[in-house]
């Protein structure tokens, strides 16, 4: 396992501007053993010329052109043609380090570890933030996941780990929904039994205003309360130490919907009126809970009795606490 073949795959969907710097690092990557597997996702603009120009250059890429379906699609398309040991992620609007898959490797074998992350830096327009550790962490199963369901240090992002092949076998991303990632980081963590958290900062995180995370439309804030949802469903028994956390998640995501629903259109709110109700009931029943724990701060815990009503009038009063909370703190609950 010395020289392991790493798969590398990268969704693609519209980004000529960012993905040459983006392929270019991951091209001249010190590990060479490499499989990167580019999935054009029925891009519009020159995407996909630009990903077939590089592989005519790079007997190590393939492409996949594929109708527009999302980046789930895009992601198990990408999984189906994997061969390598070892597994990574790279979006198109970033770039990584030209030693990080020799890094990670050598710390997988180093350590034995099923995934390795490595730390980040959010690079803004005006500045760049560290995000990461201060010295390697070695982490059981039981720490990893409390790790990740904190989603501080550790998050579910594909692109900062190198995953063993088998962690993803049979793992099927959710089609036709973003955060895609949180509906199958949980699963994947169950199967390790050790992970690897590294402080050097390896991956560069573009942040701009046309990212899912800063996408503030109803959709995606209910795709959000979908994933930790199915999650809260699938983990609150077998994992009992962790049910107050993961229930914490599908309250904070409740509130992130309540908090952005009024300033959606009538049409939207309709549409996704089922899953609103639903959203309603299940608040109903657990907000008590949670209503104090400090980590939803004074702002958060008054949104938060408002989940339990999926009316005009709750989604109002949520929308004026979410506006003045973003006036001070510049950005939504």
């Amino acid at each position: 396992m010395r020289n392991a073949k790493i798969s590398i795959i990268i969704p693609i969907y519209n980004r000529e501007k960012s993905l040459k710097k983006c392929l270019d690092s991951v091209i001249r990557q010190t590990y060479e053993n490499l499989e990167i597997i580019l999935v054009d996702d029925g891009s519009q603009d020159n995407s996909g010329i630009i990903c077939d120009d590089y592989a005519n250059t790079d007997k190590r890429i393939l492409v996949i052109h594929q109708q527009n379906a999302g980046v789930s699609a895009a992601r198990n398309a990408g999984l189906a043609m994997v061969t390598g040991d070892y597994i990574g992620w790279v979006d198109s609007d970033d770039w990584i380090e030209p030693d990080m898959y020799e890094c990670m490797l050598k710390n997988a074998q180093e350590y034995k570890a099923d995934i390795v992350v490595c730390s980040r830096m959010e690079r803004y327009e005006d500045r760049s933030i560290f995000r990461g550790w201060q010295k390697t962490e070695i982490l059981n199963k039981e720490q990893a996941m409390q790790m990740l369901l904190n989603d501080e240090c550790m998050q579910n992002y594909l692109w900062d780990k190198l995953f063993r092949n088998d962690l993803l076998a049979d793992i099927t991303f959710p089609v036709g929904r973003t955060y895609e990632d949180i509906a199958v980081m949980y699963k994947v963590f169950k199967r390790v039994e050790r992970v690897v958290c590294l402080p050097q900062a390896k991956y560069n995180y573009r942040q701009h205003s046309g990212s899912i995370i800063a996408d503030n439309s109803l959709r995606s804030k209910v795709n959000y309360y979908l994933a930790a949802k199915s999650r809260y469903d699938e983990m609150s028994k077998d994992w009992p130490q962790f049910e107050a956390l993961l229930l914490e998640q599908c309250l904070m995501s409740a509130v992130g919907v309540w908090g952005v629903c009024f300033f959606n259109s009538m049409e939207e709110r309709r549409t996704l009126s089922g899953q609103l109700q639903d959203m309603a009931s299940f608040c109903k029943v657990h907000y008590k809970d949670v209503n104090s724990d400090v980590r939803f701060g004074m702002a958060g815990r008054m949104v938060m009795r408002l989940t339990p009503y999926a009316k005009w009038w709750a989604f109002a009063l949520a929308g004026v606490v979410n506006w003045l909370y973003k006036l001070k703190h510049g950005r939504n609950l």
